[in-house]
């Protein structure tokens, strides 16, 4: 069996767990004297949430310990600000799915569907809302899709009804790094679609965590407000600054490395009669990879190819309306380039002989 140091699977997705150790040495080559942070202000503050407003071309930044206040401040300011708590999203965003309905429990917003269930949201779908709205919120790329991305025109054609009818628009651009290398178009040019934009510097980017919001002035003043009100506020938060700004420096440039990776693994994964993954090509750097198959086989079969391949496929399996598939997310970043393309096709194809029905 061929294991990375620690005696565990080499993972297909994501980054290798970091070392505490190793990470905050790191950090304090790359601190050099700098100042230390209090209470949210000071130099590495400056310097982040000024390269954040930068990049995408806003007024303004703000950096926040999570994607979820990050995300709950914008639209209870920009619903504030239009008067109405409904916004519009896709009803498998993140928001939903992920985060127990925190926008409606915690926040005080309701939600209308925009668009279907297992398809992007198009403008007809924004126009069929016949009621009003306080903000659309759009998750770039779509990541229980696939990680699927509108076309350009398709997107602009949205945006650009949501403006003609008065409605703010919020971008998850929790993945918006990744996405950027599919329109070929700068940062500044996509976050121009949007009033405000959030981006995490976790996912991606392989920070130690935290995210921004960027936008105009006034939003961003509003939301220090609902900042401090969701207990958004730490006494330090050097470590997670010091690692934001690093990996703005190192990771981002390697972004369209990551997509090209993946659509050469989506490729080579193709080449397996009973494989389908979508989107072929991926618009990011991730796909989903479908197998006929028992679910109820996927985790002892996900275990056999670790302990026998060295391989970790998945975490998880995803949901599949068809109940004879299984299906899983392959999502590149740094621990994809320690894999030779053939021995993940050579696992996968074990993988699916081993959850196929009658085994």
């Amino acid at each position: 069996m061929t294991f990375a140091p620690g005696g565990s699977p080499r993972r297909l997705s994501l980054d290798h767990p970091p070392k505490p150790a190793e990470t905050l040495h790191a950090l304090a080559d790359y601190a050099g004297d700098v100042e230390c942070d209090r209470y949210m202000e000071g130099e590495l503050f400056d310097r982040l949430q000024g390269r954040i407003a930068g990049l995408l071309g806003k007024e303004a930044a703000l950096y926040l310990p999570s994607g979820k206040i990050a995300q709950m401040s914008a639209l209870k300011v920009l619903t504030g600000r239009a008067g109405c708590s409904r916004i519009a999203m896709h009803p498998r965003a993140h928001l939903e799915e992920y985060e127990a309905r925190a926008y409606q429990e915690l926040w005080g917003l309701t939600a209308a569907q925009l668009g279907g269930y297992d398809r992007l949201p198009t403008r007809d779908d924004l126009d069929a809302i016949h009621e009003p709205l306080g903000a659309v919120v759009l998750e770039m790329p779509q990541r229980r899709l696939g990680c699927l991305l509108p076309k350009w025109d398709e997107l602009t054609a949205l945006t650009e009804l949501a403006r003609t009818r008065g409605i703010y628009l919020h971008l998850d651009g929790a993945r918006l790094w990744e996405s950027q290398p599919f329109y070929n178009r700068p940062l500044t040019e996509i976050a121009a679609l949007f009033d405000t934009v959030y981006v995490a510097f976790d996912k991606g980017l392989g920070s130690l965590t935290g995210a921004a919001l960027a936008g105009p002035q006034w939003v961003i003043d509003e939301a220090m407000i609902w900042q401090r009100r969701a207990g958004g506020r730490a006494l330090r938060s050097f470590p997670s600054l010091l690692s934001a700004l690093k990996a703005l420096d190192e990771r981002l440039p390697h972004m369209t490395e990551f997509h090209l990776k993946s659509k050469s693994l989506a490729a080579t994964l193709s080449e397996i009669p009973s494989v389908s993954v979508s989107p072929n090509p991926p618009h990011a750097n991730a796909f989903l990879v479908s197998l006929p198959g028992s679910r109820e086989r996927a985790l002892n079969a996900r275990d056999r190819i670790a302990e026998e391949n060295g391989i970790w496929l998945f975490d998880e399996p995803e949901d599949a309306i068809d109940q004879s598939l299984v299906r899983f997310e392959v999502t590149v970043r740094g621990a994809a380039f320690d894999l030779e393309e053939t021995e993940v096709k050579l696992a996968v194809a074990k993988f699916g002989q081993l959850i196929c029905a009658g085994r």
